[in-house]
């Protein structure tokens, strides 16, 4: 009854009035004590330990690191964070201006909190419920929560945190000058898609260095600040372009811009160039994956010995490789050209044969499948197994031209699986064995398994070891070889089979080698020796399975696609052979080398510098008028190249590894799983698969001014003693009838002179003068 007069037996009005005042002061009192005892708590650390001055100084975001290319262009990152640190002069005056304009337009002027915003929040926001009046934090207080993560929740906690992070700030401002903190904000900054700092922001949605950023994108990319997510110009395009708009009226409205030019800038449309550089996008993922295993190792030996302890994800290391930029987009889009359409034809291939031949295969593979043995594990029976894995599903595909979703059962998926082309690519100077492109697949993101690392059977690919033994051992190019069967009785009756079942006539070895002849490519290597050719391939630098059977002529050598490209630098430097590189250095993030490659003196020859040039002209052979001509007839590459296919049985594998004098370069196409093909063969060979890859790339960097460096020199000119000794037909019907007198008392087992298989002349018709009489004609035959 307290504000009940008693006299009047009315309400006194002034006792209501003074009652509440006592309350509100009683309230403001209490809070006022509350929140003094939360800050307090807060300042003294307990509610957790607060970084001191000495610990923001020593400020050290996790930060990715980068790889490069050999001319400078980034290639990708490692990284658990997506962070690249750049410095304010790095970063586009437009970026700082849309921020401070959209985010914090009293940054310079206040001390990490700014009391009028807050006011300015409470008055507007809460009392006056208008939300659209803006927040009341600041650029250093975000930044706190950036590096400071908030931790506790509820009503309470929140308070709590933002006054830790009001005490942080206002530390960070004594710590840092204001460039200073604007800086490691739009270092640390989320953008969403586990991408942080502006650098890596304006690489993944513009391909763009932070300098680079039109005053649109500087504004899309500042107003994804408010909700990364929501305004994710990927996602959800419109609302980011509004989004953007208002981030460019509010440069307007604090006169960094003209109104005039901010509507021109609103009429824009909204336009990415996202580029991903993830661990699966980005150029080059296979290279990059194998370079990271490669490091992983090296950082642990270096951290080991030098008493370190580098992070290859966070600390923001420098990786500078040999890779040319250039050269791996142009392997990458060919790569994805030609195996569009030589897929096309295997699909056609397999839709017509239908699935009868591999339908064992299929089961087989089925069986080895984890669900099936998670399956035949629970009990089922295998017909109640091959009931469920016969049920369509909904299943993602790998496709060339995008990702295919579709209804499908598992068993049908593991034949899409098996009938898939796989291809690889990869290329090498031959003068420093500097790898400069390396596509080791058709996507990383399904297939992880790196084809330019992976060993299988060479095919013909191999063959031009065993010719270069021979001539090291001095069998003389034109000396003819007969074509005809050979049976090898001490390998089991072994025989070489010709692809065309032709066995007639002789060849050269040049004509051997172009035409890819079995049965003269096995008659050299019995004549060069077994041991010999291995230890060549050896030198040369092929590790893999080199079996010592006749049948190695023919390429059943197990091989990398990298080491046989590398190993064809025997021909290319004349002689000498070239170790594959990709690593040039490693830098930490202040720039300390901590790795350099070695400069290595260049190794001995493993052989004669004739035999390389007279390899270069037979390997040449085979691209003018061989298995490869397709590069001179359908691409019309008018450059020097040398080069050799190879296709194994069934046409499990085709490689073409061809070069130029700057250039070597080796392509694989196949099945990856070769038994699928010797149940139903692929419907081509290396000349139909490889060579067409192989010229599609060559093609595109023989046209671009920036990488035609590689295609202009040409090959060293045989010296004249060389060319009389290549002076020969490639093949004959028939070696020259001996005479008479060679017929009776013996004589001649000698292949046929240079001068008597030279290739023939168009000579004019001898005159009645020049013919020769009945008599001479006699002589000549019988001497």
């Amino acid at each position: 009854m307290f504000f009940y007069d008693l006299k009047t037996g009315k309400i006194n009005g002034k006792k209501i009035v003074k009652g509440f005042s006592v309350l509100l002061l009683l309230i403001v009192f209490t809070g006022g004590i509350a929140f003094g005892g939360l800050y307090l708590g807060a300042r003294w650390g307990v509610f957790g330990s607060l970084p001191s001055k000495s610990e923001l100084k020593a400020i050290d975001n996790h930060t990715s690191t980068e790889i490069y290319a050999f001319n400078g262009e980034l290639l990708g990152k490692y990284y658990i964070y997506d962070r690249t640190h750049v410095s304010l002069d790095e970063i586009s005056p437009f970026v700082t201006e849309a921020l401070l304009a959209t985010e914090d337009i009293r940054f310079y002027r206040h001390r990490g909190t700014d009391y009028r915003s807050m006011l300015r929040v409470f008055v507007k926001n809460i009392l006056l419920r208008q939300p659209e009046a803006g927040g009341g934090s600041t650029i250093t207080r975000q930044l706190v929560k950036n590096i400071y993560p908030r931790e506790n929740g509820g009503t309470i906690g929140l308070v709590i945190e933002k006054l830790k992070e009001g005490i942080i700030a206002g530390r960070l401002e004594k710590v840092y000058n204001k460039d200073e903190i604007l800086l490691l904000y739009l270092n640390t900054v989320p953008f969403g898609e586990n991408v942080f700092g502006i650098s890596a922001a304006s690489q993944r949605f513009f391909n763009k260095t932070p300098m680079e950023l039109s005053p649109q994108e500087a504004a899309t990319l500042v107003g994804m600040l408010k909700a990364t997510s929501s305004f994710n110009p990927r996602l959800h395009p419109a609302r980011a372009e509004s989004r953007r708009n208002t981030v460019i009226d509010q440069l307007s409205n604090y006169n960094f811009i003209e109104e005039a030019f901010a509507d021109s800038l609103k009429s824009l449309p909204l336009e990415l160039n996202y580029a991903p550089l993830t661990h699966l996008h980005g150029p080059a993922p296979y290279f990059r994956e194998m370079l990271r295993l490669e490091l992983r190792d090296w950082l642990e030996q270096y951290n080991e010995a030098n008493k370190t302890d580098y992070s290859l994800y966070n600390d923001g290391l420098k990786i500078y490789t040999t890779l040319d930029y250039q050269l791996q987009l142009k392997a990458e889009k060919a790569v994805g050209k030609q195996m569009r359409q030589l897929q096309n034809l295997v699909d056609i291939h397999y839709r017509t044969a239908g699935r009868s031949r591999v339908e064992a295969l299929v089961t087989n593979q089925v069986r080895r499948t984890k669900r099936y043995q998670a399956l035949k594990a629970s009990g089922i029976s295998e017909k109640e197994i091959m009931a469920i894995l016969n049920h369509p599903e909904e299943m993602t595909f790998f496709g060339w031209d995008q990702e295919k979703l579709m209804h499908i059962s598992p068993i049908d998926s593991v034949f899409m699986a098996q009938k898939l082309l796989h291809s690889g690519l990869v290329a090498i100077e031959p003068a420093t064995g500097f790898v400069k492109a390396w596509v080791g697949g058709n996507d990383f993101r399904f297939f992880q398994f790196d084809q330019v690392l992976s060993r299988r059977q060479a095919g013909s690919a191999f063959k031009p070891f065993v010719y270069a033994v021979a001539l090291e051992n001095g069998i003389e190019p034109c000396d003819f070889v007969s074509n005809g069967p050979v049976v090898f009785e001490e390998y089991g009756d072994w025989s070489p089979s010709n692809v065309n079942d032709h066995y007639e006539g002789y060849y050269s070895m040049q004509g051997a080698l172009a035409h890819s002849v079995n049965t003269v490519s096995a008659r050299y290597l019995s004549k060069a020796g077994i041991d010999k050719v291995i230890e060549l391939a050896r030198q040369a630098g092929i590790q893999g399975h080199l079996p010592e059977v006749p049948s190695l002529s023919l390429g059943t050598a197990e091989t990398s696609l990298l080491e046989l490209t590398a190993a064809y630098a025997i021909f290319a430097n004349e002689g000498q052979p070239a170790s594959p590189r990709w690593l040039l250095r490693v830098e930490d993030r202040d720039g300390k080398t901590l790795y350099r490659s070695p400069t290595n003196l260049p190794p001995p020859s493993v052989i004669k510098s004739e035999t390389a040039l007279l390899m270069n002209e037979m390997l040449k052979s085979a691209v003018d008028s061989g298995t490869a001509r397709t590069l001179r007839d359908r691409y019309e590459l008018s450059i020097d190249i040398a080069g050799k296919t190879g296709t194994t049985q069934y046409n499990s594998d085709g490689w073409f590894i061809g070069y130029t004098p700057d250039l070597i370069t080796g392509v694989w196409v196949g099945l990856e799983n070769p038994s699928f093909s010797r149940a139903y063969p692929l419907p081509f060979g290396a000349s139909g698969s490889a060579v067409p890859l192989w010229g599609e790339f060559m093609q595109q960097v023989s046209r671009d001014p920036e990488t035609m460096n590689y295609t202009s020199s040409r090959f060293r000119e045989l010296p004249p003693h060389l060319a009389e000794m290549m002076a020969c037909n490639m093949y004959i019907e028939e070696l020259p009838r001996r005479s008479w007198f060679e017929r009776i008392f013996g004589g001649r087992d000698e292949p046929p002179s240079r001068e008597e298989t030279k290739p023939e002349k168009e000579e004019e018709k001898p005159s009645r003068k020049k013919r020769r009489g009945f008599f001479r004609r006699i002589l000549d035959e019988v001497f």
